[in-house]
């Protein structure tokens, strides 16, 4: 039986297993599978848009969009997904009827290979990205369901620390595709390289460590948190990536740090709830 009071949070925690485990594995298989060669190939080319395209760099935010659906789609099969392996049986299902099974000629799908003209190799390209988003994805959501089954305090803890670091790390990127859109800087291939991309590192790890800590006040995280950040960009930004950086080092934290502060506090409410 559905409990209204759980819904919300349900659809929700839904929503950002599915951006979140849609990102990590992107980001990982994109790179160990050379999605990059094989979208410039004769007949993936005239398929998909461009790698490296505005597409490419938006798809991640249109995620969300369909993690709500998930969401609101799964809330009518939480007492299914709650029992026993119930994980393995969301994960059977995507691959049964959301991958193998699609009713559509997608790749990697019996439709996609009898009907689309698409190379038969190519079919077994983003396999190994949609059966491990899906797997972590359903793992996610079953443990959601489960929380007697999860570890101790401590490791939930860390856990959490953990997302938070995640989220904030999405924060930036989707900031950075707002300063590049809105300085008409070309979002390609190029702007998400390791070079680039590296100016994010310190201060996510910088919000993990501050959300282990639990003797400040967060108040005092936040601000300190917010002028470590923007030291950091302002340094990364002048002297690895020789650029004048102060505008997006003083506004990019703003935008960040209120989003580590709406993941303390629903953390903290779903606390509440669960005791």
């Amino acid at each position: 039986m559905i409990n209204k009071n759980k819904t919300l949070p349900f659809i929700l925690y839904v929503t950002f297993a599915h951006c979140i485990t849609y990102f990590i594995c992107g980001v990982f298989f994109s790179q160990l599978m050379g999605y990059s060669e094989w979208w410039k190939q004769p007949v993936v080319c005239d398929y998909f848009r461009t790698f490296d395209g505005g597409a490419s760099a938006a798809g991640p935010f249109v995620q969300i969009i369909r993690g709500l659906l998930y969401g609101f789609v799964l809330l009518m099969l939480r007492d299914f997904i709650k029992s026993k392996n119930g994980w393995l049986k969301l994960w059977v299902i995507f691959l049964g009827i959301g991958i193998i099974g699609a009713p559509a000629a997608a790749p990697s799908s019996i439709e996609g290979v009898v009907y689309s003209k698409l190379p038969f190799a190519f079919h077994f390209v983003g396999l190994p990205e949609i059966t491990s988003q899906t797997l972590l994805f359903s793992i996610l959501v079953y443990r959601h369901l489960n929380p007697a089954e999860q570890k101790s305090e401590k490791a939930q803890f860390i856990i959490r620390a953990l997302i938070g670091a995640v989220i904030v790390f999405m924060a930036y990127a989707a900031i950075s595709i707002v300063f590049a859109l809105i300085q008409n800087v070309p979002i390609d291939e190029g702007s998400a390289d390791i070079k680039n991309m590296g100016q994010f590192i310190v201060p996510v790890v910088f919000v993990f460590i501050c959300s282990l800590i639990k003797r400040f006040n967060l108040f005092v995280k936040l601000g300190v948190l917010y002028v470590f950040s923007a030291l950091s960009f302002f340094l990364y930004q002048s002297l690895i990536l020789n650029q004048s950086g102060l505008t997006y080092a003083l506004i990019a934290p703003v935008f960040t740090t209120f989003v580590y502060f709406l993941f303390i506090k629903i953390s903290e409410k779903r606390a509440i709830i669960k005791e």
